[in-house]
């Protein structure tokens, strides 16, 4: 979850910077075009973490090239000297634990103050009554929009007292609230401030998707004729009939009269709406965030490796010789290069791991490779160092004890994988980790990709080893 939430995090911040360059590069003043735009942002941050686990991606190899070996300078270790792995004991799940804990509590925190809120909203809006054909509220100093799918406009108790220019345009404000389903785009804003609370970017989406709205609103009021100075007048007499009540009704909704009130006032006064989005710059506008999202959202950023790395699978069996031609001169051979290669188990799988960890090492393990265990359960934990003495290596594999957890959660396995990339990062060797584990947690390892990163940076690679028990 740590991984997910902080790369989503970082792709929302890049879509947002490039949603706010295009808003600039197209002009765009109108308050509506600019609560869509940004409305979308808050809908793809959403979407984010999901698509960044299910989502096709695509591959953006835009970093220089990862450095090749030199060719034919072969990697020569002393079988009397082996590398050694640094005798580290480290819990990879602990601080990521304690992240979690902290983010969930926040999270918790601030999604039950979204439900308290929506709750009161279906409480006023349950509890208002209809007089002269409008729902009227005694709770309400203001009018205030709510409602998800189907919102409706709740009015002071007041109402019939106002001048009729004030109570139109007060009911066309709180109409174009409903048309523009405001409400929803608040909660769906609360919601992402929850979920990334830990971001500045989700609060300042939500501050601004409730000035923009009322900002449209104010704009559509204005359109329909209504004086500005009488407008803001109404505006400054709602606001004190809120301050005189003594506080905001605390709802999930749209309430009068909204937010940044002194930079509304001025900009109704000053120069009136701004100019609507014409037709073809609506549609750049569209596309160039199409686009945008599908960049930021669906690319992977990778190495292009100068020189493929060579698999590492079991070595050939050695083919029958024809003898039909005498066989040419026999060409000298660069000696073997030697493979440190360590054994990963999770210690939470099943015991079929040892089956088919010695027959690894019985059957694929070359005379000049180096092999260590690493087990992953509670901590990660150095079973073996690299050496070449397979029936020590046998021996340790078959006193393994394993929970007998045949789908285990990869979570922690893969927190291993990380403690295991960064205790071989010291190394300058070509490292491989062989990981016997069900087939789940390879998928897991696939769609990892900061994993599968820094393994790159450190000069390691991955191979998987089904031990899913067949069925019988």
């Amino acid at each position: 979850m740590p991984h997910a939430m902080l790369e989503s995090s970082v792709r929302a911040a890049f879509i947002a910077l490039g949603t706010a360059a295009i808003l600039r590069a197209l002009r765009v003043k109108s308050a509506g075009a600019r609560h869509a735009a940004w409305a979308g942002v808050v809908v793809l941050m959403l979407l984010l973490p999901s698509w960044m686990a299910w989502g096709p991606r695509a591959s953006q190899r835009v970093l220089p090239a990862a450095p090749a070996p030199a060719a034919g300078v072969p990697i020569v270790l002393s079988t009397l000297d082996p590398p050694s792995i640094p005798a580290v004991r480290v819990e990879p799940s602990a601080r990521w634990d304690w992240l979690a804990i902290v983010y969930l509590a926040g999270v918790f925190f601030l999604l039950l103050r979204l439900a308290i809120g929506t709750l009161r909203a279906h409480i006023l809006a349950g509890g208002a009554t209809v007089l002269g054909g409008r729902l009227t509220s005694p709770r309400c100093a203001a009018p205030v929009t709510v409602g998800w799918l189907r919102p409706s406009v709740i009015l002071p108790e007041c109402w019939r007292q106002w001048p009729q220019a004030q109570f139109d345009a007060v009911l066309t404000h709180e109409s174009e609230h409903v048309r523009r389903r405001d409400p929803l785009f608040k909660w769906l804003a609360l919601l992402n401030r929850a979920i990334f609370w830990f971001h500045p970017l989700a609060w300042w989406l939500e501050r601004r998707l409730s000035a923009l709205a009322e900002e449209a609103c104010d704009a559509a009021v204005l359109e329909r004729g209504h004086d500005p100075h009488e407008y803001s007048r109404y505006l400054l007499e709602l606001a004190r009939s809120v301050g005189q009540m003594g506080a905001r009704i605390d709802v999930v909704g749209m309430a009068m009269p909204g937010s940044s009130l002194t930079r509304r006032i001025r900009q109704i006064l000053a120069s009136g709406p701004a100019p609507r989005l014409t037709r073809g710059r609506a549609v750049c506008l569209a596309v160039a965030f199409a686009m945008l999202s599908a960049v930021f959202a669906a690319a992977r950023v990778d190495r292009q490796p100068s020189v493929p790395d060579p698999p590492m699978p079991p070595a050939p069996h050695a083919a029958p010789l024809q003898a039909a031609a005498p066989a040419p001169a026999p060409t000298p051979q660069p000696p073997q290069e030697k493979r440190l290669i360590v054994l990963y188990f999770d210690l939470y799988g099943t015991s079929h791991a040892i089956v088919e960890a010695t027959s690894y090492v019985q059957t694929q393990l070359g005379p000049a490779d180096l092999a260590a265990i690493v087990t992953s359960g509670d901590e990660v934990r150095v079973v073996q160092d690299f050496t070449a003495d397979r029936d020590k290596l046998i021996g340790d594999i078959q006193q393994l004890t394993f929970s007998g957890v045949e789908e285990a959660e990869p979570g922690k396995s893969l927190d291993g994988l990380y403690t295991a990339v960064r205790i071989l990062r010291s190394l300058a060797e070509k490292k491989m980790v062989v990981f016997f584990m069900p087939l789940s947690f390879h998928r897991a390892v696939a769609r990892e990709q900061a994993l599968l990163d820094a393994a790159l940076r450190a000069n390691v690679g991955f191979y998987g080893i089904d031990v899913s028990v067949p069925d019988k």
